[in-house]
């Protein structure tokens, strides 16, 4: 009797401890509403050598310099952008502007650089990528965290296109804006799954699980921003499925991965895959969330998300591709080509804006958990 009484009371006291720690653990979804090139300005600081050409300015000078007659071009820019879409005389002109028979956008080396003015400022959004801090070559330092060495060089090639200019925090650069404005109602949201074992009110580590949806965001009654508290199936596609280690401190979830994907849309990229990913997210007292992702990643398909529109985007962003083209192979800093030399991925940031969401399991995935169940017994 003495035995199983004491049994009972070291059970009895043994419980609530089990119980206290089984509610600590708190898991979190979010659901992304913005996600945004991570390009910071200040207005002044950013881009002191001024803004790069608009769009009618440079295609002035590249005809020029493909040997079109000053009377030509401007008979083929009288109406420009004009209506008509190829039917534009200027169109063909710019778009074979190279060797006046290939296309330019898929061909860029056929044109001469015409070179790009790049950000020459302090400060990026990102993260110290290569692990060099403050000696880390053609760095920045993070304007929120003053981190030094932050790698960003896609910053860099961007920075100075009018389009593309940061705006003050926490306004957001207009054409991704505009862009991620479009895709986020037809493509997959994409999911954000933190699991605080401690809870989100004890620093200490997370594990963070990034996915994408089978269903469109919904947007709030504004229009401007997802609807908060909606419920998504994660998509058993495992290509957008990636696991983070991490750690709260505060209200901030960082996490790193050193292989890190998510399929995208070509009409902004087909895809955002990161080498050394970095996240940094503060979440608020309302459940809203803003933050950073960064790392390394190949060039060229940002180049193709530019390219896959040819003179359509080139216009409409005011952004020289065969230009662009030259910059990002300049600048990219990661990946070196064992045959060439030639890096092949460049640092790079993105800016997210997230709200409440809850993340459950797809049909489908259920369904082929079963199944695997069921072929194991």
């Amino acid at each position: 009797m003495f035995r199983m009484k004491t049994m009972l009371s070291a059970t009895a006291l043994a419980l609530p401890m089990l119980v206290a720690s089984v509610a600590s653990a708190e898991t979190r979804s979010f659901v992304i509403s913005y996600l945004t090139d991570g390009n910071w300005s200040d207005g002044k600081g950013d881009c002191p050598n001024g803004l790069n050409m608009s769009a009618i300015d440079f295609y002035r000078r590249d005809l020029a310099k493909a040997g079109y007659k000053h009377d030509e071009i401007e008979a083929a820019l009288k109406d420009f952008p004009g209506e008509g879409g190829l039917k534009q005389p200027w169109v063909p002109m710019v778009a074979t502007r190279g060797n006046h028979k290939d296309n330019v956008y898929a061909h860029p080396e056929t044109f001469p650089d015409p070179g790009m003015i790049e950000v020459s400022g302090k400060y990026s959004y990102g993260f110290n990528l290569d692990g060099k801090g403050a000696a880390s070559p053609n760095s920045f330092e993070e304007p929120d965290t003053h981190e030094k060495g932050v790698n960003n060089q896609l910053y860099r090639v961007e920075g100075c296109v009018r389009s593309y200019r940061g705006l003050p925090p926490p306004g957001r650069p207009s054409l991704p804006e505009n862009l991620w404005d479009v895709l986020r109602d037809v493509m997959p949201a994409w999911l954000i799954t933190i699991n605080a074992p401690g809870g989100f009110d004890k620093d200490g580590p997370v594990s963070i699980t990034w996915d994408r949806a089978l269903e469109r965001i919904t947007r709030d009654a504004s229009g401007a921003v997802a609807q908060a508290d909606m419920t998504y199936q994660i998509d058993p596609d495992p290509r957008s499925h990636n696991e983070l280690k991490g750690e709260i401190k505060g209200n901030v979830v960082t996490g790193a991965s050193p292989d890190w994907m998510m399929v995208l849309d070509p009409y902004m990229q087909p895809d955002i895959h990161f080498a050394k990913m970095h996240m940094r997210m503060t979440i608020a007292a309302d459940g809203t969330a803003r933050g950073t992702i960064g790392g390394y990643q190949p060039w060229s398909t940002i180049y193709y998300g530019f390219a896959d529109q040819g003179h359509i985007k080139e216009y409409a962003a005011s952004i020289n591709l065969p230009a662009l083209y030259y910059a990002l192979k300049r600048n990219a800093d990661y990946d070196p080509d064992p045959a060439t030399g030639q890096n092949r991925q460049i640092s790079s940031a993105y800016q997210i804006e997230a709200v409440r969401a809850f993340a459950v399991p797809s049909s489908n995935r259920t369904a082929q958990a079963d199944s695997d169940s069921t072929k194991a017994r």
